[in-house]
C-alpha cells in the first residue's frame, strides 16, 4: 500500500482516467449498437422490397403468358339476348317482375405454378471405415512424430552397359 501522498494522488488520477475511458467505451458501444440496429432495419426493408418486386414480376409473367379467356359480354348484349328470347306480352298483361341484375363473377386469380425442384443428386456413399475418435487420431500423430523419418531405398550405382566384345580370331 503506498504511503506517500504523491502515490495516492497518482493512483486517484489513474483511477479517474480509467473511469473516463470506460465511460467513453460504453458510449461508443451504445453508438455501435444503434448503428447495427439501423443497419438491420434497412436490410429488412430492402429484403421486403425485393420480395415484393419478385412477386410483381411473377404476377406480370403470369398475366402475359396466361391463356386469354373469353371476356364477359357487356350487359347490353345480355339484355338484347334476353329480350330476343322472351315472348311478346298480350295486350293488357302485366309486366313480369324484373329479375335482379346478376353480378359478373370476377375471374378467380390463378395460383402461381410452383417450380419443380430438380431431382436430388445421389449422395456419395459413406466409407465403411467409421470416424476415429480424437484420442485415436492424437495417438497416431504422436507415433508418427516419434518414429524416425522414412528413408529412401539406397540408390544402386549405375553400371555402364558393357561394350560388345571384339570378335576373337582363333
Amino acid at each position: 500500500m503506498p504511503d506517500k501522498p504523491m502515490d495516492l494522488q497518482k493512483l486517484k488520477a489513474n483511477a479517474e482516467k480509467a473511469a473516463e475511458r470506460a465511460a467513453a467505451a460504453k458510449q461508443a458501444m451504445r453508438l455501435v449498437k444503434v448503428q447495427l440496429k439501423q443497419a438491420r432495419k434497412l436490410f429488412k426493408e430492402a429484403r421486403k422490397a425485393a420480395k415484393q418486386a419478385k412477386k410483381k414480376v411473377a404476377e406480370m409473367r403470369e398475366s402475359l403468358w396466361a391463356p386469354v379467356s373469353k371476356l364477359n359480354t357487356s350487359k347490353a348484349a345480355d339484355n338484347a339476348k334476353a329480350a330476343a328470347t322472351t315472348k311478346p306480352l298480350a295486350k293488357g298483361a302485366a309486366m313480369p317482375p324484373a329479375k335482379p341484375a346478376r353480378k359478373a363473377k370476377a375471374a378467380a386469380p390463378k395460383k402461381a405454378a410452383r417450380k419443380r425442384r430438380p431431382a436430388p443428386k445421389p449422395r456419395a456413399r459413406k466409407s465403411a471405415q467409421t470416424l476415429r475418435s480424437a484420442a485415436e487420431v492424437a495417438k497416431t500423430v504422436i507415433e508418427r512424430l516419434q518414429s524416425p523419418p522414412p528413408t529412401l531405398a539406397p540408390e544402386l550405382p549405375e553400371v555402364p552397359p558393357e561394350a560388345p566384345a571384339p570378335p576373337s580370331s582363333n
